[in-house]
């Protein structure tokens, strides 16, 4: 599941990663997303799966790294050049990881932003929620 949606990210064009920023922007500050993310560090952490919460970091981070990096050695500088995909696909990345122990509404909320650019119901087998189901 997690290697066919990094398979999937790196395939986006940029049409496709800007309307996800965009998404993420619009929806990371609602009240559900808050939410989300706090049971996301919650189940990450009671599910005893830090240590592949820190692999993943590395295979994002060949996604979503600068390609020509400036050669400031300011760690900031460098995160700041970060594509602006990362932080909606870290979100989903971890949502994934934790899928298994997390209600699908709140594994819905932290794959939104990806819903119009990639086929999470594919990669997943998640059907988005309705109002009925998320009750």
């Amino acid at each position: 599941m997690i290697r066919r949606f990094l398979v999937r990210l790196a395939g986006l064009g940029a049409a496709d990663r800007q309307a996800v920023v965009d998404r993420y922007t619009m929806l990371s500050a609602s009240p559900e997303w808050y939410a989300a993310e706090g049971s996301l560090a919650t189940s990450i952490e009671r599910s005893g799966r830090e240590a592949f919460r820190d692999a993943l970091s590395g295979p994002l981070l060949q996604l979503v790294r600068p390609t020509h990096p400036t050669a400031s050695a300011d760690e900031d500088d460098w995160l700041t050049a970060l594509d602006p995909i990362a932080e909606p696909a870290l979100a989903a990345l971890l949502g994934l990881l934790v899928s298994d122990v997390l209600p699908a509404p709140t594994v819905h909320t932290l794959l939104a932003p990806f819903d119009d650019a990639v086929s999470l119901v594919e990669i997943t087998g998640i059907d988005a929620p309705t109002p009925a189901t998320d009750r």
